[in-house]
């Protein structure tokens, strides 16, 4: 009887050892599909935070067209998404404004901010108002 209850013995031990080896490469895995799954929602608001700030300035261009006294403003173009546009004259140059856009996405302590700084110049011609970047 001690042979067979040896053999039990070994085999639980064994069968303790492939789950122990199992569970331990789950983990593993379980714990590397979290960190990529962080690692692409990073990547996600960082690209969302670059077009917003983009959609910023080009909110800022279109008001720039319509109206030369334009101050900024603060928007929500998307949930979750804000943008702060602020249009400065340039005190050197006439007709040249300078645009500071801060986009952050998603909204909230742990936001991702992305800043974008523009100079434009309005100009006024018989074909109609002109907004161009500054170079």
């Amino acid at each position: 009887m001690t042979g067979v209850r040896g053999r039990r013995a070994v085999a639980s031990v064994w069968a303790l050892a492939v789950v122990a080896v199992v569970s331990a490469l789950t983990l593993a895995a379980t714990a590397r599909l979290v960190a990529s799954r962080k690692h692409a929602d990073a990547h996600r608001n960082r690209l969302q935070t670059e077009w917003l700030a983009r959609a910023g300035y080009e909110l800022a261009v279109d008001r720039l067209l319509t109206a030369e006294g334009y101050t900024g403003e603060k928007a929500t173009p998307l949930p979750w998404g804000e943008v702060t546009v602020a249009v400065q004259p340039d005190a050197g140059a006439k007709g040249v404004y300078r645009v500071v856009v801060e986009a952050r996405y998603p909204a909230g302590e742990r936001a991702v901010v992305s800043r974008l700084e523009r100079s434009v110049r309005r100009t006024h011609d018989p074909d109609g108002v002109r907004v161009a970047p500054v170079r």
